[in-house]
């Protein structure tokens, strides 16, 4: 079956849920497909364990009458069958570490079981297509992160840098072979569940302080850095991330696993941007480096591009 990549969303953690810009990227270095055991295979605990983790997502999927949803349903029929005879996602995409493990299983799944391109033409009238996909992808994976922006999904399912802004989407050709810089992939070395985390900080956004800071401060930051990476402004781009990394050192630091926090501060001295990756929590941090400073990186750096 189709092979599904991981993802990285560059920009956009936590602001994409109040309207901030993303960008997100596919990440060819891992990545998930749907299988069936061989007949003299041997049992697996992992492919048993995606197989029940399916059945489960048919059977909320149907209890919430989610098709009704959908702009191209799901044949939860014949999905089911295919978990009868063991269907399961092969993968090596980490899971719980912020490079769309969930997002591809959802990409995989839509491209197997949907109506999808069976009814294009209805859809056009009413939406884009990029915007009717997100809309299906945030329906499947928030069975996973219990509200779901569709994005990572989308970025799985088209294999092709996608930018959110002001709720429209676009699909930018970048050359990242070009950029006068390095960003790399920095292992914390431990998980990080996304569900609990955004409960964490949806429950922060209570508080009318770091709320008025998010707003004033954090937003406007993500979303210049977002403009400044899409026109390669270096200089722009490094002074946006620098306010990124501290705020969510001075305001989200609990999301960052120990001894990251001050792994991160010294980072900062040498010119390189360290940022969460998604929702942090633990699994990988985001670093961003200037050309010449790769030496100052810890040894665990994964170079992206």
């Amino acid at each position: 079956m189709k092979i599904f990549f991981a993802k990285l969303l560059l920009f956009g953690e936590y602001g994409l849920m109040f309207g901030a810009r993303a960008l997100a990227v596919p990440f060819l270095r891992y990545s998930g497909w749907l299988a069936k055991p061989g007949e003299n295979s041997v049992s697996d605990p992992a492919i048993e364990k995606s197989t029940v983790e399916l059945e489960r997502f048919v059977s909320w999927f149907r209890h919430e009458q989610l098709n009704a949803t959908m702009n191209f349903p799901i044949d939860l029929d014949r999905l089911q069958q295919d978990i009868g005879e063991n269907l399961f996602f092969q993968s090596d995409i980490p899971f719980e570490y912020g490079v769309g493990s969930s997002g591809a299983l959802c990409a995989a799944l839509f491209h197997e079981y949907s109506i999808y391109g069976k009814n294009l033409n209805q859809v056009g009238r009413k939406h884009s297509l990029p915007e009717a996909l997100k809309h299906d992808f945030s329906v499947m994976e928030s069975y996973f992160h219990g509200k779901s922006s569709g994005l990572d999904p989308l970025v799985s399912f088209l294999n092709q840098p996608v930018f959110f802004d002001n709720n429209h989407i676009s699909l930018p050709y970048l050359r990242t072979d070009r950029l006068p810089f390095s960003v790399y992939l920095l292992d914390t070395g431990s998980p990080g569940a996304t569900y609990p985390l955004v409960a964490i900080f949806l429950e922060k956004m209570q508080d009318p302080d770091f709320k008025a800071g998010f707003i004033r401060d954090y937003l406007p930051a993500n979303d210049g850095a977002v403009e400044a990476f899409l026109h390669g402004k270096q200089e722009e781009l490094f002074g946006k991330l620098r306010q990124i990394s501290g705020f969510q050192l001075n305001y989200l630091s609990g999301m960052i696993p120990e001894p990251f926090p001050d792994i991160i501060r010294q980072l900062l001295k040498q010119g390189i941007c360290v940022k969460l990756l998604g929702s942090g929590g633990g699994g990988f941090l985001l670093a961003f480096v200037p050309q010449g400073a790769e030496a100052g990186l810890p040894g665990n750096g994964l170079k992206v591009f």
